[in-house]
Parts: structure tokens; C-alpha cells; sequence
């Protein structure tokens, strides 16, 4: 059996004055990660409070998150990211042992979306 992959979600708490440079700073994080081997998918949102920021990134396995944590693009964050953070990050990893996609039954039609 393979090793399960791995989700991490991490909730980001930047100063409010500075959330551009960190917004900058994450997108540029997100398209870095996305390029690196075993990465699924990496994705950043801004959430309605000033600041806030949520960070979801997918990889095959726990060795290519470990692997994650010595590229270029993840020591470029670290080394800019503490200045801009009103608190610490609040970080999660799930090992995922399997994954059911939702298939809607009764999809609408396409012309109806517009």
C-alpha cells in the first residue's frame, strides 16, 4: 500500500497595513509550490477579515510536503514572512488515507449557465 497523501491547511494572520506585501509574498509561495514534484494542488484565499489569509496545499505523499520545506520559493517565505504576520500562522496536515469526489447525479445542462 502506498503512503497516504497529505493536506495542509493553514490559517494566515497578517498585519492589516502590510497585507498587500504578504498577499504578494503567499502568491508567489503558491506558484513555486505548484511546480514542484508531488505537489496536487496549492492554493491561497483572502478571507473577509482584513489580513486573513487561508492556505491549502495537497501533496502525493509526506515526502514531497518534506521536500517542500527545502525548496527556493518555501525559504524565500520563511525568510520574508515573520515581519508581516500580526501572530503566528495556524497550521494543520491531515494524512489522507483515500479520496471520494462528490458526483452530482443531475448535473444541469451546460447552455443553461449562460
Amino acid at each position: 500500500m502506498s503512503e497516504a497523501g497529505v493536506i495542509l491547511i493553514g490559517e494566515m494572520h497578517g498585519l492589516v497595513g502590510r497585507h498587500g506585501e504578504l498577499e504578494q509574498l503567499l502568491g508567489a509561495l503558491a506558484a513555486g509550490t505548484r511546480e514542484e514534484p508531488g505537489c496536487v494542488a496549492y492554493h491561497v484565499a483572502s478571507l473577509p477579515e482584513p489580513g486573513e489569509y487561508l492556505v491549502v496545499g495537497t501533496w502525493r505523499d509526506e515526502a514531497a510536503l518534506r521536500s517542500h520545506y527545502s525548496t527556493p520559493a518555501y525559504a524565500r517565505y520563511r525568510g520574508a514572512v515573520g515581519e508581516l504576520l500580526a501572530r503566528p500562522s495556524d497550521v494543520v496536515v491531515h494524512r489522507i488515507g483515500s479520496t471520494v469526489h462528490a458526483r452530482d447525479p443531475n448535473p444541469p445542462e451546460p447552455g443553461l449557465l449562460g
